[in-house]
């Protein structure tokens, strides 16, 4: 690339803010896009761009394509990055600014395709995360790969926590992004051989089955669901409960009950529950609708030792 980096952002989640203030800081940051429907995300880009006169164009998914373009038209810009931007970039679009388009992928590629890879990596209790940028092509997260970045995951981070390491990662890698970008460097093919693609969660991804799972994956499933889906759902008389913190705990010699019964449910020991392969799990704190409470307090609801949750 010759000349200096005018850059426009689309995004639609906070992981975006630390690279934005980056590019704004460094004077790289010529245009924000965000889609219509995100109340964070634009409060975020409207008070940016009133500080900055940075331009703020709001999209909506049927006039994207007609967006970008006045965009690239008015602002000028010759580099675009996409951030947990919701929509796929148009053949038109890629056609008429070639080369110009790059997504920040917040997980590894190829092995963690998908809308969010930071659920997937904290569930599957992998111990690396980390972005990948990569060339934005015809094919969703498939493009040459730019530049990947690593992190560790503990095994105590939640989704919300790895999102927060991630957004300050994707500050941190800018200059060197940026030095590759100017070097004209084309990037890496993906292995498709190392390939996985995982949709976005549904339903039966955020649901507990006692007597399929152990205490372990049940407690990194609990950590994938914190905070944005305020727990891992569980069922108990029709009720809704939904787990936001737990421990895995050893009980010496205690094998009576089927998974999903309660153990344990008093302020000592707190709420403990039999799991698969005979492991135990001590919920700490749940979500009804009645509020986040530790979880032995559902004793004032009428659960009782021996009582069972249902697997969903």
């Amino acid at each position: 690339m010759t000349g200096p980096f005018k850059i426009a952002v689309l995004c639609n989640n906070r992981m975006a803010f630390p690279a934005l203030q980056a590019l704004h800081a460094a004077g790289r940051l010529c245009a924000l896009g965000v889609p219509d429907k995100n109340p964070e995300v634009i409060e975020f880009c409207s008070m940016l761009s009133k500080q900055s006169g940075i331009p703020l164009f709001i999209m909506t998914s049927e006039s994207c394509t007609g967006q970008i373009k006045n965009m690239m038209e008015v602002s000028g810009v010759n580099t675009v990055f996409t951030m947990t931007f919701p929509w796929k970039i148009s053949s038109e679009i890629l056609a008429l600014y070639s080369g110009k388009f790059y997504n920040f992928h917040y997980g590894l590629l190829p092995e963690m395709r998908g809308a969010d890879p930071v659920f997937e990596t904290i569930r599957s209790r992998s111990g690396q995360s980390g972005i990948t940028v990569h060339v934005i092509d015809r094919d969703i997260d498939k493009g040459a790969v730019i530049l990947k970045k690593n992190i560790p995951v503990t095994a105590e981070m939640t989704h919300g926590a790895l999102c927060t390491h991630l957004s300050w990662l994707g500050a941190n890698l800018l200059n060197e992004l940026l030095n590759l970008l100017q070097r004209n460097f084309l990037g890496t093919e993906q292995n498709e051989e190392m390939a996985r693609y995982y949709p976005k969660p549904g339903a039966t991804d955020v649901c507990i089955s006692w007597e399929k799972q152990d205490a372990e994956t049940i407690e990194a499933l609990i950590r994938a669901c914190n905070p944005w889906n305020k727990g891992a759902y569980t069922q108990w008389n029709g009720w809704n409960i939904r787990l936001v913190e737990a421990t895995s705990v050893e009980i010496a010699n205690h094998h009576t009950g089927t998974p999903g019964t309660i153990l344990s449910l008093d302020k000592e020991n707190g709420l403990i529950v039999k799991c698969n392969h005979n492991s135990h799990l001590r919920l700490d704190i749940v979500y009804v609708e009645e509020g986040f409470m530790s979880g032995h307090k559902l004793s004032a609801f009428g659960l009782r030792n021996g009582e069972q949750f249902l697997n969903l």
